[in-house]
């Protein structure tokens, strides 16, 4: 009978990811192991509305296009899970620096409505001086946004901190 050495021990993989996305939560659980090296999805998933939903969002519940969305939130916890690398994880980053930003530029500015549009003047050029392929539609997915309303806020921060006249960069 053999023991295994305490001091050899390996923690426990974790066997639950989570993922809060437009006032939704999905857990995935891994509750089996497969006994390989073999790439495996999750025994269980869990998908529900969080709390700070909005009431939109609860009046609809999870819909279809909701389930669409949640599957590439689990096809990411899958890979993170096999710690290799996924197409989604670098919009999960940036969606995720987005929010933060705007989060300490309004904590910044006391948390009024007043400002939020050079607040999201600061957080699409930081993205366009990074060379980001589309800052407007990541800051469309990180908000909630269409590109219509979001290049319209733009226009309106750049004319208030440009006063020598109109933008010549257009963000539609």
């Amino acid at each position: 009978m053999s023991q295994k050495n305490p001091l050899h021990a390996v923690p426990d993989p974790s066997l639950e990811l989570s993922r809060r996305d437009d006032g939704f939560v999905v857990t995935a659980r891994w509750n089996s192991d497969t006994g390989s090296d073999e790439f495996n999805g999750p025994d269980e998933v869990v998908i529900r509305i969080s709390d700070e939903a909005a009431p939109e969002v609860r009046r609809h519940g999870i819909t279809s296009a909701v389930l669409h969305r949640m599957g590439r939130q689990v096809d990411d916890m899958v890979a993170e899970f096999h710690g290799m690398p996924s197409v989604g994880a670098y919009q999960v980053m940036v969606g995720r620096y987005i929010e933060g930003r705007l989060a300490d530029l309004a904590q910044a500015r006391g948390a009024t409505a007043a400002g939020f549009e050079a607040d999201l003047l600061a957080v699409y050029l930081d993205l366009a001086e990074r060379r980001h392929a589309d800052p407007l539609g990541a800051l469309a997915t990180a908000t909630g946004r269409t590109r219509a309303v979001l290049g319209r806020l733009l226009e309106v921060a750049r004319q208030r901190n440009d006063q020598e006249g109109p933008s010549r960069e257009r963000f539609a």
